[in-house]
């Protein structure tokens, strides 16, 4: 990731998670042998499930009778399974490990499944009248959110620009850890991130983020980590002509600080397929970020007293905060590898 969100929970939207947890953890308790709104039901949640019986009422009732039907040791692997899936953050770090819905005992899987896929969007549980009216929408928590965190291009790749809280709409809300493989996490806002349409539908889509093509565990990065210090993402172009038109004639470096984190680095690059998307947008727009600097360079190079030495350190002293703006890390990337070129003042006249 090229930077990180600050979380703004607590919010109202986390609320249906919070009513969710509440049940769980009494159910887990194990006080009471009967499914009872007075001891499972949050205060809070009773008005909601009252006007959406089929939809929460008999699911959650469902869930209660799937897990009292469970063996002891049945019902630690479901215990277990709940506690690691909303740590979200230690998940990303490998600490701890998510546990699927295959993993679960069938006859608990199936009805934790029905609830959780119903929770999520607009047209789904999220967005119902009452349950509006205690979370807010989607589209509110957007708004602060963005507030919060002001940079306008997607983190998970720079190259497309985030919508903001003045605008109609919003950007996809990626489930991390995808919603369709893992319980208990639909609805949980560590877990949900905006991100842009490309990396969200088309880059990373159905991929397993946890876990490399192979099905071996790796580290992530956790999208709320802050902002640490010394991270960063730097790229680097390893061609010897200027010409990048031609994908096969050079390659790319995608480098990190922290060295501690190239894992998660190696794993963002794999799960958003950063390399390519990047030597594709380098190899079409690589003309007109070089036409650019061209005309720049020879309109202050008319002037008397004009020094290169100057113009190439304040160019890319310019462009240090770029990355921050669309297609900005590509941009600066370019840059410093034509302006770092020792022959720049003999061939930045090249046909590129």
């Amino acid at each position: 990731m090229l930077y990180f969100y600050q979380s703004i929970s607590p919010h109202n939207i986390e609320n249906l998670h919070s009513y969710l947890h509440f049940f769980f953890t009494q159910l887990f308790a194990e006080v009471n042998v009967t499914y009872d709104h007075a001891h499972h039901i949050h205060p809070n949640f009773q008005n909601i499930i009252n006007e959406y019986t089929i939809q929460i009422d008999n699911k959650l009732e469902a869930i209660f009778n799937a897990y009292t039907g469970l063996n002891p040791a049945q019902k630690q692997i479901v215990r277990d399974a709940y506690s690691s899936n909303i740590d979200i953050e230690n998940i990303c770090n490998t600490s701890v490990s998510p546990v699927k819905y295959a993993q679960l005992p069938a006859s608990i899987s199936t009805p934790i499944k029905s609830l959780y896929d119903q929770l999520w969007g607009d047209s789904k549980v999220l967005g119902y009248v009452h349950v509006v009216a205690s979370c807010g929408t989607v589209k509110s928590h957007f708004n602060d959110f963005r507030i919060v965190n002001k940079n306008s291009v997607c983190p998970f790749c720079g190259l497309e620009g985030l919508e903001c809280e003045h605008d109609d709409g919003r950007d996809d809300y990626d489930h991390y850890l995808h919603k369709s493989k893992y319980p208990f996490i639909s609805v949980h806002f560590m877990n949900l991130v905006p991100m842009c349409h490309k990396c969200n539908s088309k880059s990373k889509g159905q991929k397993d983020a946890p876990f490399n093509g192979a099905g071996n565990r790796r580290p992530i990065y956790f999208p709320f980590e802050g902002n640490p210090h010394g991270h960063c993402i730097t790229l680097s172009i390893n061609s010897t002509i200027t010409d990048l038109g031609k994908l096969a004639s050079w390659t790319l470096d995608i480098n990190c600080q922290p060295a501690a984190n190239v894992p998660k680095k190696d794993a963002w690059v794999d799960i958003f397929n950063i390399e390519k998307r990047y030597k594709a947008r380098l190899a079409k727009d690589s003309y007109h970020y070089k036409d650019k600097l061209l005309k720049e360079y020879k309109k202050k190079s008319s002037r008397n007293g004009f020094d290169f030495a100057i113009f190439r350190d304040d160019k890319l002293d310019d462009l240090d905060d770029i990355y921050m703006q669309k297609e900005g890390i590509i941009w600066k990337t370019f840059h410093e590898f034509v302006l770092n070129d020792p022959d720049f003042e003999n061939n930045v006249n090249g046909v590129i």
